[in-house]
């Protein structure tokens, strides 16, 4: 399969087109993804691939010649059928691709409109591709603009200024249960990125009575440092559980981490006081059974994202901003790739040149050497060189039979300022 042949290829779903039940279910964990990667590099198709799996989002860019094989490798990988996982998916293809990557890039995709964690999961994705070999220099083109464009668009409008974070609405939602926060424990299970930004959230918001843990406990304990907070074991949570208000977990399992047993001899502990869960993971952490216990309010990242909607409207003009800033910075690109393009072809015009230039030289200095007048020779060389340069345009011109002549032509005046006489 030769690279003119291949285009850039992305498939894949997110919060608008798959509901959580289903995003669980083909997420690509961190744990899996190298796996991934080199197994979807196996096709002949495919040439360069990243995988981008969050909370809100799966997908898969690549430089391949078809998306067919993209997404038979993926029902194969989650024991869906084709059918089944096309209802879900979105597909892009040549530039639709780069004008979404920008987007995903610049928050424009994203649940929370304009939020930046986004940016530095994609990184990451883009990261680990590269570690790995999965990715080349169509698609670390690709990107590198995308990351490009996603630092203008923060700098140039105020896309994000005004956004709800996750870690709002889920202050929020505590608010509504609790009344002030001021005294609640809170515990976050897991030490990722999206807990630690909440869990700053909550700092500054004033929330002090925060708690840790992880299956690393060294990385629970690193994050509880930076909030001066506690930390304890991942094993320690279902007997620790009925001393926290507020429980916000978002680690990678593949399985819950939080079951409804647990929770409700927590419940009981607590005297039925209540208890608010906010399950940030994808796949979920807590058992969706617990939301039907008395006194539990279970929130899921799209219970969320309901409420991070509310603050839409303020968004949208910047929103507007950021999205003529990308389809400038398409055009740009999209000119970008036909110079490069245009490059191997300027180079073998070049040699060709080059080529007969040298051969009709060596004819000439042949003739001067035998002793003929280096004035004629020099009359002949030139005619040489014309007449080789001018034969094929010229033959492709008088034969041409496709219908193209006039495109020929126009190419011709273009290209030797013709029409300037």
């Amino acid at each position: 399969m030769t690279v003119q042949e291949q285009r850039y290829y992305s498939v894949g779903f997110n919060h608008d087109t798959c509901p959580l039940e289903l995003r669980e279910k083909l997420a690509i964990g961190d744990h899996e993804t190298e796996l991934a990667l080199k197994s979807l590099l196996m096709s002949e198709s495919i040439s360069e691939s990243v995988i981008l799996s969050t909370c809100n989002r799966t997908e898969i860019y690549s430089y391949a010649s078809n998306f067919e094989e993209i997404v038979s490798w993926f029902a194969q990988l989650r024991g869906f059928s084709q059918d089944e996982l096309s209802a879900v998916l979105y597909k892009f293809v040549g530039e639709s691709v780069v004008q979404h990557a920008f987007r995903v890039a610049s928050g424009l995709d994203s649940m929370v409109l304009g939020e930046t964690q986004i940016f530095g999961q994609l990184k990451n994705a883009v990261r680990k591709a590269d570690s790995i070999g999965a990715l080349g220099p169509r698609l670390r083109q690709l990107f590198d603009a995308s990351f490009s464009v996603a630092k203008f668009v923060r700098t140039e409008t105020d896309v994000g200024a005004h956004s709800v974070s996750l870690a709002a609405a889920s202050v929020k939602v505590g608010e509504r249960i609790f009344g002030s926060l001021s005294n609640v424990n809170v515990l976050f299970v897991g030490a990722g990125e999206m807990n630690r930004i909440c869990a700053e959230y909550f700092v500054s918001y004033g929330i002090q009575n925060i708690s840790c843990s992880n299956r690393t406990l060294s990385r629970a304990k690193d994050l509880a440092e930076t909030l001066s907070g506690d930390y304890f074991p991942l094993s320690d949570v279902a007997h620790k559980l009925e001393k926290f208000d507020i429980v916000l977990s978002c680690t990678g399992s593949p399985i819950p981490v939080l079951g409804k047993r647990a929770i409700e001899k927590a419940i009981e502990a607590r005297r039925h006081k209540p208890i608010l869960l906010i399950d940030l993971a994808v796949p979920r952490d807590i058992e969706l059974e617990a939301s039907e216990l008395e006194d539990v309010f279970l929130y899921t990242v799209d219970d969320l994202g309901e409420i991070v909607n509310d603050g839409m409207r303020n968004r949208e003009g910047a929103a507007r901003e950021a999205e003529k800033i990308i389809v400038e910075r398409l055009v740009q690109f999209k000119s970008q790739l036909d110079r490069k393009k245009r490059i191997p072809v300027i180079k073998k015009f070049r040699k060709r040149g080059e080529l007969i230039v040298q051969i009709e030289l060596e004819k000439a200095l042949s003739s001067i050497a035998k002793g003929e007048r280096p004035e004629e020779v020099v009359k002949v060389l030139s005619r040489a060189i014309s007449n080789k340069f001018m034969d094929e345009p010229s033959r492709a011109l008088n034969n041409d039979s496709t219908g193209e002549k006039l495109s020929l032509s126009e190419a011709l005046e273009r290209l030797y300022g013709l029409n300037k006489n």
